[in-house]
């Protein structure tokens, strides 16, 4: 089950982010309508997919052959209806349709690392009103992910108040939950079973480096911190101890966004399938190298990938 962004993807290559004074790796929610007349300008369009960070964790656990269903908003218009076709598989009776979907810029340099930028619209509306408890509380994992505003994350607090106890909840920040600290995302860290995120991500939200980072988490209640660190593997910090796997780069990058969110659902079908933490990283890995090679959700895994 999951609650996050339900965004159209738009893709443009560019020669080098710094032209518009961007970072690799990065998400931002702001400036939106003067970086597209930009792009339209100096870039080149080469695809639009539906995205959103918890979206295309669920999307991809549906390929894998799990039930899967979903809780948002998308807008009145032909965005929401692409939005609405890239989740086939989802359950989107609880998906409500009300203003302009919310945009994403997905803009990639030469060496095909990419920045975000993001324009919410309908997402920064999704209150707790919005949320079907009963339906929510059918699923054995709640996975979340972050909003731009103030009003989803309130709902999302509130949400954690009502959830029943043997909903596990995982939660990927990204970089916009991340800066909110510790404190901002108090109420969902303490259920939280599992939390993915990057290096810099675990620093923005703790303060603190890998595994003094991990234990700040511990602290508030967090099992599990996944660190993805891209090119370089993963590492799973947990109570008892850690578990690091190592990689070399993939030579077929077409596209990185939605990789960690490919890899969460890899990692999470290994717990569902009572694999070990090993396994899980490995099957994170595996299916993230496999979502590199087409733009958006283009060459998301399917069941027939999971062979170990």
């Amino acid at each position: 089950m999951g609650i996050g962004a339900l965004n159209l993807d738009l893709f443009y290559e560019v020669e080098d982010l710094e032209d518009l004074g961007l970072k690799r790796g990065r998400e931002v929610g702001r400036n939106f309508g003067e970086v597209l007349e930009f792009l339209q300008i100096h870039g080149r369009k080469v695809s639009e997919s539906a995205g959103g960070s918890a979206a295309n964790t669920v999307f991809a656990l549906s390929r894998l052959g799990f039930e899967a269903g979903f809780c948002g908003k998308v807008g009145e218009d032909k965005e929401g209806e692409k939005v609405l076709k890239g989740m086939e598989g989802v359950d989107l009776s609880k998906v409500k349709r009300e203003g302009k979907t919310g945009l994403c810029l997905v803009i990639i340099d030469k060496e095909r690392d990419r920045a975000l930028i993001v324009q919410p619209n309908t997402n920064d509306t999704l209150s707790f009103s919005d949320l079907d408890l009963d339906y929510i509380s059918r699923f054995k994992i709640l996975h979340m992910s972050s909003f731009v505003g103030d009003v989803p994350l309130k709902a999302q607090l509130s949400l954690m108040e009502e959830l029943p106890s043997q909903v596990r909840v995982t939660l990927d920040p990204g970089e916009l939950y991340a800066r909110r600290g510790i404190e901002g995302l108090l109420g969902i860290l303490k259920r939280s079973w599992i939390v993915f995120l990057t290096e810099e991500e675990l620093e923005l939200l703790t303060g603190k480096k890998l595994e003094e980072g991990a234990k700040e988490l511990f602290k508030v209640g967090v099992n599990w911190v996944i660190c993805k660190r891209g090119k370089r593997g993963a590492i799973a910090f947990g109570r008892k101890g850690n578990y690091v796997i190592e990689t070399e780069p993939s030579k077929e990058v077409v596209d990185n966004t939605g990789a960690g969110d490919v890899f969460n659902a890899g990692f999470l079908t290994g717990m569902l399938l009572k694999r070990s933490v090993e396994e899980c990283l490995k099957l994170g890995h595996k299916l993230a190298l496999k979502s590199l090679k087409g733009f958006g959700r283009s060459n998301y895994p399917r069941k027939e990938d999971l062979c170990l």
